[in-house]
């Protein structure tokens, strides 16, 4: 039998899945591979916001959230060039 989850564990597989959103939507919209949208992403700020749970931000839309990264963090992919 299967132990129920607890709030804390349920926090985290929501954030997990909003995570691979993001990642996924990052790297559809940049025409690049997951793993570099997946860097990308690390290296925001929003990641940070939502690993921490600033202002309720992980209970976005992740296709919002990534908007709001492409349009507030700029310099993330100002360097980067498609191959």
């Amino acid at each position: 039998m299967n132990a129920p989850i607890d709030g804390g564990q349920l926090e985290a597989i929501l954030k997990e899945s909003l995570e691979k959103d993001i990642t996924t939507l990052l790297a559809e919209r940049l025409e690049i591979p997951v793993r570099e949208a997946m860097d990308l992403y690390y290296r925001s700020k929003l990641s940070h916001q939502i690993d921490s749970g600033a202002y309720g931000i992980q209970y976005l839309d992740a296709a919002y959230l990534v908007d709001d990264l492409l349009e507030n963090e700029p310099s993330l992919f100002v360097l980067r060039t498609r191959s």
